[in-house]
């Protein structure tokens, strides 16, 4: 009797491989990615570099070798069966107009992506970029940030009506119990956060600051974000712009190899990639810091040069994204102080996702002397 190999395991990935991409393929060298010696920050995905000893090709618009085969292992995370080739229109239109998006390596059939038990397998060129570690982005690696993400943002834009229209159908799965982020922020307030400061370990710790982040939050929240602000302007977003997601050359002019990560992929507030961009350049920088405010400053009047932003749309920007991540960071808590799911890889989301960096990046988006505001 044969034993299936268990998903996700190096027997498995090198069965798809064979199986979907060619023998030539699943004789590859496979080994578990990580980034600095350290696994990459997913709970849903596993990500196996995939290289040829014998061959080492560089990689289509990524400076590097090899490739990376991304396999979804929740399957609740999986999306549509439409969307894979969506997300490669999108893909393929954003290289077009110069932003460095990752290409799918087609499978033998012709598809960017193969479905396997239920679970969902792509292969992409490996980058020799690397992401930005909070708080140590020189000023030219802040601009570029700024200028990828913008350039992202403008091609998005300009996507044919289809694809929105058709994105629109294929929603994003539920990943977090409490989607509606004003009952996430009562249960944040009232149970939560009491519970956390009970506790002394560093798990409790750690719940207990961000959850003390998201009290503070609150009251700009409930004033701005849904009652009487200006509507929304949907439009396809990437929808998860944080700073691991940009790839830099590690040597030279600074610049982004690689835009990563495409599969939240939705309609939405356009707005949502500007916070989102915000937030990251800040976290590149530094909260508070010199370098932060100018790279806000250059993000903000070239979005306005370029149509992107428009009078008083930087007030939305934090509140609009604090609302999308807030059911996250609350649900993170849960893991913790109800569920004791102990995951490493939730001190790394708290990071990403710190309500106290975004209320900064807020006052600093909104306190600007009028002046530059203007620019």
């Amino acid at each position: 009797m044969t034993v299936p190999a268990p998903a996700g395991s190096e027997e498995w990935v090198r069965r798809v491989l064979t199986a979907h991409w060619g023998d030539r393929w699943g004789a590859r060298t496979l080994t578990p990615l990580t980034v600095g010696g350290a696994a990459p920050l997913t709970h849903t995905a596993g990500l196996w570099a995939v290289t040829d000893p014998q061959r080492p090709s560089r990689t289509v618009g990524a400076g590097g070798t090899g490739h990376v085969l991304k396999v979804q292992l929740n399957p609740e995370a999986v999306r549509d069966e439409r969307f894979p080739r969506l997300k490669d229109r999108v893909v393929a239109h954003c290289r077009r107009r110069g932003v460095p998006a990752l290409p799918a390596v087609p499978a033998a059939d012709g598809s960017p992506a193969v479905r396997c038990g239920g679970l969902v397998c792509e292969l992409v060129p490996r980058s020799a970029g690397t992401a930005l570690r909070s708080g140590t982005a020189t000023r030219d690696q802040a601009a570029a940030l700024v200028r990828t993400g913008l350039d992202l943002r403008q091609a998005l834009d300009a996507l044919p009506p289809d694809v929105a229209d058709e994105l629109a159908r294929v929603h994003l799965p539920p990943l977090v119990d409490e989607e509606h982020w004003p009952t996430a922020l009562d249960d944040a307030e009232r149970r939560l956060l009491p519970k956390a400061e009970q506790g002394t370990d560093h798990w409790h710790r750690a719940a207990a600051e961000n959850l003390r982040a998201v009290r503070e939050s609150a009251p700009l929240l409930r004033r701005t974000h849904g009652a009487g602000t200006a509507p929304a302007r949907p439009s396809v977003v990437h929808g998860d712009l944080h700073l691991q997601h940009f790839l830099f050359a590690p040597h030279g002019p600074a610049r982004v190899l690689a835009v990563l990560d495409f599969d939240n992929l939705h309609t939405a507030d356009r707005l949502l990639d500007l916070a989102w961009l915000a937030d990251s350049v800040v976290h590149a920088c530094g909260p508070g810091t010199e370098a932060a405010r100018l790279a806000l400053d250059g993000l903000v009047s070239d979005g306005q040069r370029r149509g992107l932003l428009r009078p008083g749309d930087t007030a939305r920007l934090m509140p609009l994204l604090m609302a999308h991540a807030l059911p996250v960071v609350v649900d993170i808590a849960k893991d913790i102080l109800d569920r004791r799911i102990l995951a490493p890889q939730w001190l790394g989301y708290f990071d990403l996702l710190s309500p106290a960096r975004r209320l900064a990046v807020h006052h600093m988006l909104t306190d600007r002397p009028a002046h530059t505001a203007a620019r």
